[in-house]
């Protein structure tokens, strides 16, 4: 699933973004480093495979993974070594180790959609504490939307919460390592009355088996929920998704958590959508059309993911809150173009950004650590911009 993280192009006040170039590796090696003590895998429901190489050497002891990583959607790649010899320029030793990387898969470097990061260890002193610690490559990428994983996903489904009379305990909700969905329902309980579109199709259950539970608490048996999931299509070949037709989309509205999870296991008895692209806006457009009194849609979606069908934004006249699930490599700005665009808002585990629908065009904002700047309606990076001579 290729993100839309630097892929939006567009002219406007005398601005225009970066051209593209290839990336090389020398451009790789003089980024900055990030320092910390000792490296440790990140807490990601991305998976992550493991090239170990010798310390101070550029030879492979062992690959993890390897015949997944020839087609996987990598996201990011850590190359970790350490600071021993003491602030020792370590760019050649490591120009072989990513030239290793590129032996598994070429296009590792010249693809800009995958993001490096060079992770230089602090914690050793001598060369014998240096050689404990792990080096070579970690790359984050997107588990295979294939049947294996639908399977696998449709049972742990089947292992929620049957009963409505289901008593949520601490430890259920402490059992997510990214409680994304629950931190934003948490944060915003001005949500009373709220029209849910999810995304349900492969590697959504970490996220979506949340509103399970938000629904035992908040829920059931109170108040009505509006609910829409959509799995890209019922498992259509992906030739035969057409905008705005592509189908796989599934409502109810109702209090009673049995018929919530029901609706929930019908959606996702298709399988994956097998696609790097889905229809969130078509199913955006069909909750709008039959729930036409809700003030908001609260959207669960996938960061990884773009969408097929954002060409029919304009026909959305209610105010979208986007959760943005898996943002821990950075955020899809398409998202972010969703709320501004329907006076909407984007909620991630830790921040919510509310006043989109207040900026005009030439504002810039900071977000999880990145500037963004409203150029000709669009939400861009600042980075990708550069003043036209």
């Amino acid at each position: 699933m290729k993100p839309l993280f630097l892929s939006i192009a567009l002219l406007a006040n005398g601005c225009l973004l970066a051209q593209s170039k290839v990336r090389t590796i020398d451009d790789i090696l003089n980024q900055p480093e990030k320092k910390t003590a000792v490296y440790k895998i990140a807490n990601s429901y991305l998976k992550s495979a493991v090239i170990n190489m010798s310390f101070g050497e550029s030879s492979v002891l062992s690959v993890m993974n390897k015949t997944e990583l020839k087609s996987a959607d990598i996201v990011r790649i850590d190359l970790v070594f350490t600071d021993y010899p003491k602030t020792m320029d370590l760019k050649e030793l490591n120009r072989g180790r990513i030239q290793k990387a590129l032996e598994i898969r070429p296009d590792l470097v010249k693809d800009s959609l995958i993001s490096w990061q060079m992770v230089r260890q602090m914690s050793c002193n001598n060369e014998s504490e240096a050689k404990l610690l792990f080096h070579g490559v970690v790359i984050y990428y997107v588990a295979p939307q294939n049947a294996a994983l639908s399977q696998q996903e449709q049972l742990e489904y089947q292992n929620l919460p049957k009963d409505g009379n289901y008593k949520v305990t601490p430890k259920d909700l402490k059992s997510f390592k990214d409680s994304t969905v629950l931190a934003a329902f948490t944060r915003n309980k001005q949500w009373k009355h709220p029209t849910i579109v999810a995304d349900v199709t492969c590697s959504m259950y970490p996220y979506i088996s949340q509103t399970a539970f938000w629904f035992l608490l908040k829920m059931n048996r109170k108040e009505n929920c509006n609910i829409v999931f959509f799995n890209d299509g019922d498992g259509k070949p992906n030739h035969k998704k057409v905008i705005g037709q592509t189908g796989g989309i599934y409502n109810k509205s109702t209090n009673l958590y049995e018929e919530y999870h029901a609706l929930l296991l019908e959606a996702v008895s298709k399988g994956c959508s097998g696609d790097a692209e889905e229809n969130g806006i078509e199913a955006i457009l069909e909750a709008q059309e039959k729930f036409p009194y809700s003030k908001e849609i609260i959207f669960i979606a996938d960061n990884y993911a773009d969408l097929r069908d954002f060409e029919l934004i304009s026909k959305i006249k209610i105010p979208v809150r986007v959760i943005l699930c898996g943002v821990e490599f950075g955020v899809n700005v398409q998202y972010i173009n969703l709320a501004h665009k329907t006076g909407g808002s984007l909620h991630t585990m830790e921040k919510d950004l509310n006043n989109l629908v207040d900026m005009s065009e030439g504002k810039t904002f900071v977000f999880l650590g990145k500037t963004y700047i409203i150029l000709n309606g669009e939400v861009v990076l600042k980075s990708n911009v550069i003043k036209q001579s």
